[in-house]
């Protein structure tokens, strides 16, 4: 096997280990969002989902809303930063864990 090849599938796998410590980190962010967003009759709760998209090398992921008012109660009563910001450590720590697994 040719070097650049070895180079290629290590980049692969290093990107579906990515896109996998990104799924788990948004479902995390996800859950604690949905925990503390404001609720009166719970449909914004519920409209709470993420999203992931790889672009080339990249794994970009979002945690929001399509409500209309989604905005408007983040910036009453913050949810969705909050969250993020609850989750900084365990982010780090689900990157490097699932960085250092040879087998995934």
């Amino acid at each position: 096997m040719a070097k650049h090849e070895k180079i290629d599938e290590a980049i692969k796998s290093n990107l579906v280990k990515m896109e996998k410590a990104m799924e788990e980190i948004l479902l995390m962010v996800e859950a604690d969002a949905k925990m503390i967003a404001p609720v009166k009759t719970g449909t914004l709760r519920r409209s709470i989902t993420h999203e992931q998209q790889t672009e080339g090398d990249k794994v970009y992921g979002a945690v929001g809303s399509n409500v209309e008012y989604a905005y408007w109660a983040e910036l009453k009563r913050p949810y969705l930063e909050p969250a993020v910001d609850m989750n900084i450590e365990n982010m780090r720590r689900k990157i490097a864990e699932v960085m250092k697994n040879e087998g995934n």
